[in-house]
């Protein structure tokens, strides 16, 4: 896992945005691009989990000076995508096929919205196991363990409490140990786990 060096605190990125730093919203958007993929891959799916990922963190950087509490960022960005997620999966779905409409200036200034979020630790078995998790574990696995997200920055997207996450983290991982156990034991025999 990575360890984190002394890194600013998200509100002082938030604040040096607002005022045109591009390199300090690049920060913020590489902290938190995992979380906004997959949660948006929670309602959307694959297919389109990386367009509105990249869609709501377009839309955070234009209203970012319209926040109200920066230290919220990450909560902020988390209900901003899972606006866009449910607005897609609702509404939008036949008119994002036709028209894709992208900041071309943003994307070629910000490198993180512009990298496709490969998850090279996601083998079949693995996938496969995280799928048959409820899906508030699973987000909380993929996040903590494959996109070694920490724990406080987890929680602030989501808008729980640490305790919680830490809980879903814990218990998320005995869940996709018992999947990859009955995988290893019978085969393709999965055992479906009641989604909450």
């Amino acid at each position: 896992m990575r360890k984190l060096v002394h890194e600013p605190p998200d509100e002082v990125l938030v604040v040096a945005s607002i005022l045109g730093d591009l390199e300090a919203f690049d920060e913020l958007a590489s902290r938190y691009r995992a979380a906004a993929v997959r949660a948006a891959q929670s309602i959307v799916g694959r297919e389109y989990a990386e367009d509105v990922a990249q869609d709501a963190l377009l839309l955070a950087f234009k209203a970012l000076p319209s926040i109200e509490d920066p230290k919220r960022f990450a909560a902020w960005l988390g209900a901003i995508t899972r606006h866009r997620a449910l607005r897609l999966s609702q509404r939008e779905l036949a008119r994002e096929r036709s028209q894709v409409g992208l900041d071309e200036v943003l994307l070629r200034e910000i490198g993180s919205l512009a990298r496709p979020l490969v998850s090279e630790g996601e083998t079949e078995e693995l996938r496969l196991a995280i799928e048959n998790l409820p899906d508030d574990y699973a987000l909380v696995v993929r996040l903590r363990f494959l996109d070694e997200m920490p724990l406080k920055r987890i929680a602030a997207f989501l808008g729980l409490p640490v305790s919680t996450v830490k809980w879903r983290a814990h218990r998320g991982k005995e869940l996709l140990r018992e999947q990859l156990e009955l995988l290893k034991d019978g085969g393709m025999k999965w055992k479906k786990t009641e989604k909450s």
